[in-house]
């Protein structure tokens, strides 16, 4: 089965967050288990660069086809990616030259290459699944401009799709709530490779490169935006209150929030690193004490798992599937978006009973291994696959 998988960023262009991530692991584990995979692209990066990388190569067994933005900075500040005069046709034909894809599938929301990508499906009778990874709702920045675009782009994609995959049970409800019809929409949850995380840097190695001494390590990593949360995380360090605990915040802060929140409380002992890549990224979170991930409206949050897998305990909001998913496992401590003295005092928790941060570790390891090791989560995208694609070969061999 040949799958194309469409998504403006794909690796290495961490600073866009997880979906990179999403796709990379999935297409690598849709081809180790058989399956032909192709991925759509753009080449942004990051806020200073393209990805400057060959336009089609190839990425282990994965074949990905690159797009040109026309504009590097308008696709990172303001999420708009706009191909280059001829660079999607120039795709297309590239896709087609290995034979026309059974199934393309769509990831995030709001973007033109989905535009495209559902138009050549029906020209090539493919199947459409659609996995928007939190970006389905209108929701933090540019509301109104995302509603416009829905009328004018983005609904006309909603209907030609076949399937939608919801991340987590919060996921599948915004979907129903999005009016979507539940019969479409299927929940498969985000997986993890299980062997990035086999061996481990060692621990320390993080604190000796960036100096940070014995104190407790309170650790951040992710994408810097007001629903992020970032901001109350900096206020909970307010006149010392967890000294001699220190917090090492690691992502691309776009706006300055971060550094704005720590200027304004007088929070000592907060450190910024910004966008963390690779060993240096598992680095930090194999020394963190603990890991905060206390966001808004994460339908499903793979950086918690990801500490987990480091042994980091974590703390993490109650909004969404993010928490929800964290609860189901019981593998951390939950805490109201906002509440910063609630989150304070989960922090202050994990670093006092390192007995129960362990246990929850231990069950959050256990979790993963049963549910969401990228081989089974790649093996439901293909069965998923499959039972889109029946119907019409069945069309197709009765010539109906």
């Amino acid at each position: 089965m040949h799958v194309l998988h469409v998504a403006p960023y794909f690796p290495p262009t961490w600073a866009y967050g997880g979906i990179p991530r999403v796709v990379d692991g999935l297409s690598r584990a849709q081809a180790a288990a058989g399956a032909q995979v192709t991925v759509l692209t753009t080449d942004a990066l990051d806020g200073a660069a393209r990805a400057g990388l060959p336009l089609d190569r190839r990425h282990g067994e994965v074949r990905v086809l690159t797009a040109p933005n026309l504009s590097n900075r308008l696709a990172y500040r303001h999420q708009l990616f706009l191909p280059q005069p001829g660079a999607l046709a120039a795709a297309r034909a590239g896709i087609e030259r290995s034979g026309p894809p059974a199934v393309v599938h769509l990831h995030g929301h709001r973007h033109l290459l989905n535009s495209a990508a559902v138009r050549w499906a029906r020209r090539w009778g493919a199947a459409v699944v659609l996995t928007a990874n939190g970006t389905l709702v209108a929701h933090e920045r540019k509301v109104a401009i995302k509603r416009v675009w829905d009328v004018v782009l983005g609904d006309p994609v909603l209907r030609a799709a076949d399937a939608f995959v919801a991340v987590s049970g919060a996921d599948l409800a915004a979907h129903l709530r999005a009016g979507l019809p539940a019969a479409q929409v299927h929940r498969i949850p985000n997986g993890l490779d299980m062997g990035e995380f086999a061996p481990l840097p060692p621990r320390g190695a993080f604190r000796a490169r960036h100096g940070l001494g014995e104190g407790p390590l309170i650790a951040y990593l992710g994408q810097i935006s007001p629903r992020k949360g970032v901001d109350h995380l900096v206020a909970a360090f307010a006149g010392g209150a967890l000294s001699p605990a220190q917090l090492v915040v690691a992502g691309n802060d776009m706006g300055g929030l971060a550094q704005a929140a720590a200027a304004a409380s007088g929070a000592p002992g907060v450190r910024f690193v910004g966008l963390l890549r690779g060993d240096e990224r598992l680095a930090l979170l194999a020394d963190a004490d603990v890991l905060v991930y206390a966001t808004q409206a994460e339908v499903f949050g793979l950086v918690p798992f990801e500490g987990l897998l480091c042994g980091a305990p974590v703390v993490v909001a109650d909004d969404c599937g993010c928490g929800e998913l964290i609860r189901e496992a019981g593998a951390g401590l939950l805490v109201r978006y906002g509440d910063v003295d609630g989150l304070r005092a989960r922090i202050r928790t994990l670093l006092d009973d390192r007995v129960a941060a362990a246990a929850m570790v231990g069950r959050g390891r256990r979790y993963i291994e049963a549910r969401l090791q990228l081989p089974a989560v790649a093996a439901a995208h293909l069965e998923l696959y499959g039972r889109l694609r029946a119907p019409r070969a069945e069309a197709a061999w009765t010539g109906t």
